[in-house]
């Protein structure tokens, strides 16, 4: 009885995912275009408003398969469904403040990868960042805010004048960020190194909505 049990429940898992393919995964190029033409809607008041109805709520009951995940920061004013006009189940979104990653997020991103197979992963900063010009102010801060902020990484030689020293900052976390899930995941390492999944890297105006995509730096070389 136990061993009918145990290869029913196998084969639930089995099925499970098979429900949820109605649609074809897109690769990591495919995926990014997406993104940006939604940000594009976004940016120009224009959204297409998909995948947010009672048909839609009902297909993501049975289960999830976003075509990305989104590691973005905990501000009210950035919210990545909205920003890449997307609906429901489209993306697995990660938020918390400054866009910092640690175990938890990078196992919550491996998740996305691995279980759910989605081929991209963007590393999302943003404008006027308040985690960030914390750390670039260097203040002490009360308890857990402050193991947050202590994650941030602003770089080196900041700018003098304040905001092109904020917006130097922001844009030199969202990076390192980005190098540390394949630099603290074997798993996503491996899965950017067989081009499996695609990490890129943005930086969104709170005043324009637009989303700027960085270049992310070419890996050095190993020497033999």
């Amino acid at each position: 009885m136990n061993r009918f049990v145990a290869c029913l429940t196998c084969s639930l898992v089995l099925l499970c995912p098979v429900l949820l393919q109605a649609e074809e995964q897109p690769n990591a190029e495919t995926a990014l275009q997406r993104l940006k033409e939604g940000n594009a809607r976004f940016a120009a008041d224009q959204p297409a408003a998909k995948h947010r109805d009672a048909k839609r709520r009902a297909e993501v009951a049975k289960g999830q398969r976003p075509f990305a995940v989104i590691l973005a920061c905990a501000d009210s004013r950035v919210a990545p469904e909205l920003i890449f006009d997307q609906g429901l189940g489209d993306m697995l979104v990660v938020r918390v403040a400054g866009n910092v990653s640690n175990p938890e997020i990078i196992g919550s991103i491996e998740f996305g990868a691995t279980s759910l197979k989605a081929p991209l992963i963007v590393v999302l900063g943003h404008s006027q960042c308040g985690a960030v010009a914390a750390a670039v102010d260097g203040k002490p801060l009360p308890s857990n805010l402050a193991k947050v902020i202590e994650r941030i990484h602003i770089g080196k030689d900041l700018p003098k004048e304040k905001e092109a020293a904020l917006d130097a900052a922001i844009k030199a976390n969202v990076l390192h960020h980005a190098k540390e899930l394949t630099k603290q995941s074997k798993v996503l390492e491996e899965f950017v190194a067989g081009q499996r999944v695609r990490i890129v890297v943005g930086v969104y105006s709170l005043r324009t909505g637009e989303v700027d995509w960085l270049e992310m730096p070419k890996a050095k070389e190993q020497k033999r």
